[in-house]
């Protein structure tokens, strides 16, 4: 069982409210039976975090599931990875509220990164995906940043952007690349689309085209870096991959993962993977520099995911969480009551970690979405992630004050 450590090894992610405004087709935000976490992490609980966690993270990301810009501590929690020096901080937004303040504060912090997500590559595309959001706004979003870095005289952020991969998009994703270079941005990631039940999205899965996907994805990469973007892209499907699910070619609604196709993190062992396709080592080195886990390549891997092991998700009202695809919503802790070191070598990570090296998972991750640690050449990765609703009962305001 792991102790805490001195050295940088922790990958954070902290979600300080737990709202968006938008409802993006794919995301469990547009789902009828979601309920947001009414929380918002008042400065008192987020200096706490940020004491025990911040001194030992490598990376911490500040927003995962919902949109940071809602976070009026924000510019607060930019400062505090600046003072604790965490080495690589960053967050994911929608652009709606990038106003020129919160740029100046990422300039101000040197914030490394900004990642800015989009989907389509075109006005029409990205409009029926990210409602109600508009084209041109988005594209402003772009311009605003270039144009404030380039008054300050600044490197830094760098911009990034990230964007699904479905069905309706992928024949677009060369002309995003360009668009995206002639804004100025320097890197790219490109993600597969996790279904989530009763959204009705199934048929905008990439498991349906495969071949399609692994051509423009291939043609994406060339077209990259040519431009020089930094490309972050999934691997490819194998050649023989027949996307079929209980031979039907239908997404499941998989409670089990015996119901969904296999295992999505356990499958298969060295020497014996399936459709002639990349190796175990392979796919975790990938997947592990994808995700910016503290963690070596290897020739041998002994697990399917180290989440376990490097990350920690904290929701606004505190609790945690081993992941941020953790569709079971149990919680490994509450920073509320608990210090990092109780909820790091308490019972809940203690027996996730035991399921892991036992290769024994539970269906949350058994079914873990190809978006995340799930292998594309799995069908359990491609099955509904079907229970998207929780009670929260974390304080409405303030939480942590």
């Amino acid at each position: 069982m792991p102790v805490l450590r001195t050295k940088r090894y922790l990958r954070v992610k902290l979600d300080m409210v737990g709202r968006c405004q938008l409802r993006c087709i794919m995301c469990h935000f547009a789902h009828p039976q979601f309920q947001e976490n009414p929380a918002t992490m008042g400065r008192v609980l987020l200096e706490k975090v940020a004491s025990e966690v911040f001194p030992i993270a490598h990376d911490v990301v500040l927003s995962s599931s919902a949109e940071p810009l809602l976070a009026p501590e924000l510019p607060r929690a930019l400062e505090l990875c600046r003072e604790y020096e965490v080495p690589s901080f960053h967050f994911s937004t929608n652009a709606i509220n990038l106003t020129k303040g919160i740029i100046e504060k990422c300039i101000d912090v040197q914030m490394p990164l900004l990642t800015i997500s989009i989907d389509g590559g075109t006005k029409g595309t990205f409009e029926s995906i990210r409602k109600p959001m508009k084209w041109a706004k988005m594209m402003s979003r772009f311009d605003r940043v270039r144009e404030i870095r380039e008054e300050h005289h600044s490197r830094f952020p760098i911009v990034s952007a990230t964007t699904v991969l479905m069905r309706r998009t992928i024949r677009e994703m060369p002309t995003l690349v360009r668009i995206m270079a002639d804004k100025g941005v320097e890197q790219m990631n490109f993600v597969h689309m996790g279904v989530i039940g009763g959204l009705g999205v199934e048929d905008e899965s990439l498991l349906n085209e495969p071949k399609i996907s692994n051509e423009i994805l291939a043609e994406c990469k060339e077209l990259c870096d040519e431009l020089g973007i930094q490309a972050t892209m999934p691997l490819p499907f194998p050649e023989n991959f027949d996307g079929s699910i209980d031979g039907e070619g239908q997404i499941t609604d998989a409670a089990r993962a015996d119901e969904g196709g296999g295992d999505a993190l356990g499958a298969v062992e060295e020497g014996e993977v399936p459709f002639d396709t990349f190796s175990v080592s392979e796919f975790m080195n990938h997947k592990n520099k994808e995700f910016l886990l503290s963690v070596p390549e290897k020739e041998h891997h002994n697990r399917r995911c180290y989440f376990p092991w490097f990350y920690v998700h904290v929701n606004p009202d505190g609790t945690v969480f081993p992941c941020g695809s953790w569709f079971e919503f149990s919680t490994f802790g509450d920073f509320r009551t608990q210090s990092f070191r109780e909820i790091w070598t308490g019972d809940a990570f203690k027996q996730l970690r035991h399921e892991h090296v036992a290769m024994k998972h539970r269906d949350v991750c058994a079914n873990c979405t190809v978006a995340n640690m799930g292998r594309p050449d799995v069908l359990a990765s491609f099955s509904h992630r079907a229970k998207v609703k929780r009670e929260w009962s974390g304080r409405k305001n303030g939480a942590g004050t």
